[in-house]
């Protein structure tokens, strides 16, 4: 379990690939229609793509931690059949009137390795 005292600043927790495959933007699109597709990754994907990485690469995580705050950098727009792989890592941690904040960092890559975007979510961590 990944406690708030154990965590560590600097600390990488590995990588996820997410293909952005066709069946995967029509998903995307029957979910948000006014989104036209246009060949490359809606904006609005990169949460999923975050998330996805957090959810599956910091595990186990203590039950009641609360999404704090999440921003992103576009650097560039990935194309329909990319392969993306993100990477996250702890950018460190605070505590503020007895509350526990974990901040971590996202890197999303394409296939030939140049950035994409990247990301810092906030978390009040439970324990």
């Amino acid at each position: 379990m990944h406690l708030f005292d154990t965590l560590r600043e600097g600390a990488a927790f590995g990588a996820q690939e997410l293909h952005l495959s066709d069946a995967l933007m029509e998903r995307w699109t029957s979910l948000y229609p006014d989104d036209p597709p246009d060949g490359r990754m809606p904006a609005g994907m990169i949460a999923v793509a975050s998330m996805r990485a957090y959810s599956s690469l910091v595990v186990p995580r203590p039950p009641g931690n609360i999404h704090g705050s999440q921003r992103y950098e576009m650097l560039r727009r990935p194309v329909v059949g990319e392969r993306l792989t993100t990477r996250i890592a702890c950018a460190g941690k605070e505590l503020k009137r007895d509350r526990r904040w974990v901040h971590f960092d996202t890197e999303t890559v394409g296939e030939d390795g140049t950035p994409c975007f990247r990301g810092r979510m906030t978390i009040l961590w439970a324990a």
